[in-house]
């Protein structure tokens, strides 16, 4: 079965919003304050360019290789294969916090602060999901991504009636732009599914719908939590939500729980589904890819729960890897995409967030001169 337009647009609304959406905003809060919601605008325009990039690019390439597919047209195998490579260095860095978040959120529900039970039924759930047809899934976040759109919503128009109290913030705002580019990702894991949409048209139609909608869904959470005060310390910024629905209504902090969880739990389904394709191209089997990687996040996952570790470590290093991969892309579109500009706009705009991130590229910039400097590669099938 093929997605069409609503299944992918909701798909990948879902993937952007993911755990993002239920702590990103306390974060940015906490780091920068109200000017927090200057920086997601800021962002917003910036991740455009790439996301049109993405778009025309996964349209004319489809492919399940993604955004190491665009980097091996334009620039040849070998660094097709590192992309590719680099990409899956995320395993254990990225799809952990999605888990980590949704049970926190369950934990919440149950009023335990035991996550290790939570992460082990997060991980079971997505391997299974992922044996099963996408199509399902895809339905299933039709659902989610109008019920999360309903709650945001709410909470938003609940906020504008409170009483404001905007006080000043110590500003750290390189960190707060390193963290908010953390949900604008996602757009290069269902690049790995361009090649399932019913209509290729409708490929590009759906990352641009979900861009603005998640844009504003993230500006409006980030309003709302800091009117309601539901930021300052990982306890705070892991169930923002929760303390926000708790404000409201009794019964409204189960219901934001359970449906934390889940958008979670579709999130970092399509995450692992694209890693667990992108690793059939080197000629792996999609059970052995899908287990390896799935045992990779549970581990590190529940690593996370035993030492507590800060979170934020696994989104800074996380964001490194994605902006460069998306400046790879972006250097791609100037060689194979006809409107230069459009991918002249989207070099420079990873080449500024890259600037920002600065030191924090330290992980990502370490695997690709080590995937450099490995003579193996030559020696790897890559296959589409």
């Amino acid at each position: 079965m093929k997605l069409n337009l609503y299944q992918g647009t909701a798909t990948i609304i879902v993937t952007l919003l993911g755990s993002g959406i239920f702590i990103v905003p306390a974060l940015s809060a906490t780091y920068s304050g109200w000017t927090a919601l200057l920086l997601w605008l800021l962002m917003a325009l910036l991740i455009l360019p790439v996301a049109f990039v993405f778009g025309k690019l996964g349209k004319l390439y489809p492919s399940a290789g993604g955004s190491a597919y665009f980097v091996e047209n334009a620039f040849g195998k070998t660094l097709g294969k590192i992309t590719s490579l680099l990409y899956l260095s995320i395993t254990p860095i990225g799809p952990p916090v999605v888990i980590i978040t949704g049970a926190a959120y369950l934990a919440d529900v149950f009023n335990t602060t035991n996550l290790i039970p939570f992460i082990i039924f997060m991980s079971l759930i997505v391997f299974i999901l992922n044996l099963i047809s996408f199509h399902i899934s895809s339905n299933i976040n039709i659902f989610i991504t109008s019920t999360i759109i309903l709650l945001v919503s709410a909470f938003f128009i609940i906020s504008l009636f409170q009483d404001l109290q905007i006080t000043s913030h110590q500003l750290n705002l390189i960190k707060t732009m390193g963290i908010i580019f953390w949900c604008f990702v996602g757009i290069e894991a269902i690049t790995h599914l361009s090649h399932e949409f019913k209509n290729e048209n409708d490929f590009f139609k759906a990352i641009i719908i979900a861009i603005i909608t998640v844009a504003l869904m993230y500006m409006a959470a980030t309003f709302s939590v800091l009117v309601f005060n539901a930021y300052g310390d990982e306890s705070k910024n892991l169930s923002s939500f929760a303390l926000i629905a708790s404000q409201i209504l009794p019964f409204a902090k189960t219901l934001t729980g359970v449906l934390a969880f889940l958008i979670c739990l579709m999130a970092v389904n399509l995450y692992i589904a694209s890693l667990a394709r992108l690793a059939t191209t080197f000629k792996i089997s999609f059970k052995k890819a899908l287990s390896a990687i799935v045992l990779t996040v549970l581990l590190v996952s529940l690593l996370k729960a035993i030492i507590n570790f800060n979170i934020d470590l696994l989104i800074i290093y996380s964001n490194g890897v994605f902006v460069l991969v998306y400046f790879l892309v972006s250097l791609s579109a100037l060689k194979l995409l006809e409107n230069k500009k459009t991918a002249l706009f989207a070099v420079l705009s990873m080449g500024f967030i890259i600037f920002t991130i600065g030191f924090d590229m330290i992980y990502a910039v370490i695997v690709f001169l080590l995937l450099l400097a490995v003579k193996r590669l030559k020696n790897l099938k890559f296959s589409n």
